[in-house]
């Protein structure tokens, strides 16, 4: 475990201070103040982030000119196509922006790739079919894609669309192979000012949206008064940007704060649907519950070939409709555990031969892995073994190609390691912690060693790091109250991790197990807390036993039928004499 260091005299004053002026358990203000929040100010800003701190859209490289262009289309009525993907960042972006040109009686064409059968992202394939659907000139708008496709964007020009393209996957290292559309919208492209550069796609599209806005005010299309509240497309913004693992820190933390909100208030029937279908039936939904529960079934729809289904709900304004959508997607989410399921093992068997043989990175490939879940797999690679991982199966559209998923680890670039890899690689997009490629089968022995030295030239293949701990408790701390002052840091998500404490030296009461999971209850404050531990009941005997035990935990609050409870969830327990 790694432990918080000593606070400096000069920090614990401050600290003290901190804690006076915000009214908040010192704990907690130890907390912001290792994070970098060191005064009221900004710890302030932090705890309460307002919509009114977002950046200025007009900062954001191409924004100006891609609304404007936007804007035109509207006013002179023009069609609309929206190229997405199928992701939730992907579908969620799709949806605010024909969520928004509907507002303005347009019915926009909305196309989403099918996971299954075509490539990712912008093809020549998709733009010819789109063409054929449209009396040009046209307007094709990509969102959560298209900043590595040159080449599928002038033909697209030359069929006839105007072209933007709107992203946050990392530009093409070579200028040339940037993509010479009308704009190009992309916080992390060269000579943007954006203070935003961790935005997910949706996010990307969200900053759009205002500025076509505004531009349709100045335009004359709307009145102050009349045009749309974007603070209502805000649900969008926050399921595509936790789904999307996104830092929830700066610009983020700003949406997703306010975009949890609108999620709580169920506005949108869709949402409304799939909470009640995920069993989220209290008033508050937190990152939590969409990382884990809601996400996972919107991506359901996208993995098994039918994003379409999860765009659906997300656009329906009828209850009932949404109500029959959110089964189909269980039905998904389901069928996609089952295929997950049949596929982890085999890549488990493939990981622990690797990392046996030293591996310091994972390349694992099964010929008929679904690829909707090679994904998934690769985050469980993550989870269990902490080394950059990428999965392939093979692609029965096109004979001797190889579809892989890849993620990485904290403080290890992706992107940058793939980048070193391209001569064996067909083509590949992402962001430093994901990305998708695809390699020729002959050519995998070759990617798989200049895969390895990648990493290792990129520092990684170290082993996992300790636990980090960001304070140690005692018996007599009151953790309801420190429960109820935790739910100003979120949300929690890469980037401001959910705090992990440690009680020393305690005796757990009630130990049992339950299936593959430790139960067992924590003496504080004179009565016993619950606390559960995922996956630890091979611990159960020393848990059981006489000997206390050092226990690091996060500390939940949760509410059932307007009753709450604080839980404790163990991380790790270590006998404390050693």
């Amino acid at each position: 475990m790694i432990l918080p260091l000593d606070l400096e005299k000069a920090e614990a004053a401050c600290c003290q201070q901190l804690a006076a002026d915000l009214q908040l358990p010192t704990v907690i203000t130890e907390i912001l103040f290792r994070r970098g929040f060191t005064s009221a100010e900004t710890a302030q800003r932090f705890l309460q982030p307002q919509l009114a701190d977002l950046p200025a859209p007009s900062a954001m490289k191409g924004l100006d000119t891609a609304a404007e262009l936007l804007a035109e289309a509207v006013v002179q009525r023009r069609q609309i196509v929206i190229h997405g993907d199928y992701d939730v960042d992907g579908i969620t972006a799709t949806v605010l922006l024909a969520d928004f040109l509907r507002k303005t009686g347009l019915e926009p064409i909305c196309h989403l790739p099918n996971r299954l059968t075509d490539e990712y992202g912008l093809t020549m394939k998709s733009v010819a079919v789109l063409a054929a659907q449209v009396v040009m000139p046209a307007l094709l708008i990509t969102v959560d894609c298209g900043i590595s496709t040159p080449e599928e964007v002038r033909y697209a020009k030359d069929l006839g669309f105007t072209v933007i393209i709107t992203d946050h996957h990392e530009p093409p290292a070579d200028a040339a192979d940037f993509p010479l559309a009308d704009a190009v919208v992309n916080p992390r492209q060269a000579g943007c000012a954006f203070a935003g550069g961790e935005l997910a796609g949706v996010g990307v599209a969200f900053f759009l949206l205002v500025a076509l806005r505004r531009k349709l005010v100045e335009k004359g299309w709307w009145t102050q008064d009349k045009m749309p509240n974007l603070r209502d497309s805000l649900d969008l913004a926050a399921l595509g940007t936790i789904a999307d693992v996104m830092p929830l820190t700066g610009v983020n933390r700003i949406l997703v704060r306010a975009g949890l909100e609108v999620i709580s208030g169920r506005g949108r029937p869709g949402i409304a649907a799939l909470c009640e279908r995920a069993l989220l039936r209290e008033d508050s939904v937190s990152a939590e519950n969409v990382a884990y529960q809601l996400g996972p079934r919107i991506n359901a729809a996208g993995r098994l070939g039918n994003p379409q289904l999860a765009a659906d709900l997300l656009l329906t304004q009828d209850m009932g409709a949404a109500a029959a959508l959110a089964e189909e997607l269980e039905a998904a989410n389901i069928l996609r555990r089952e295929l997950e399921a049949e596929v982890l093992e085999a890549a488990l068997h493939q990981a622990e031969q690797q990392v046996a043989a030293g591996q310091g990175s994972l390349v694992l490939q099964g010929q008929d892995w679904h690829p909707g879940v090679i994904g998934i797999i690769a985050s469980r690679m993550i989870d269990r073994f902490h080394l950059p991982s990428l999965v392939f199966t093979g692609d029965s559209g096109q004979k001797g190609m190889l579809k892989g998923s890849g993620r990485s680890v904290r403080g290890l670039n992706l992107h940058q390691a793939l980048e070193q890899c391209r001569a064996w690689i067909v083509h590949f997009g992402g962001h430093a912690m994901a990305a998708g490629l695809t390699v020729r089968h002959e050519d995998l022995a070759q990617f798989r060693a200049a895969f390895a030295e990648a990493i290792r030239a990129l520092g990684g293949g170290l082993p996992k790091a300790g636990i980090t701990i960001d304070a140690v408790l005692d018996e007599q701390t009151d953790f309801r109250e420190l429960a109820r002052s935790l739910r100003l840091l979120e949300p929690f998500g890469q980037g401001n991790p959910e705090p992990v404490f440690l009680l020393r030296n305690i005796r757990l009461r009630e130990v049992s197990a339950l299936r593959e999971h430790l139960r067992f209850a924590v003496p504080l404050n004179g009565g016993l807390v619950k606390g559960i531990g995922f996956f630890m009941a091979a611990q159960f005997e020393a848990a059981a036993a006489e000997g206390a035990v050092d226990l690091a935990f996060r500390l939940k609050e949760s509410s059932f039928r307007g009753v709450s409870r604080v839980e404790v969830h163990a991380v790790a327990m270590l006998d404390c004499k050693k």
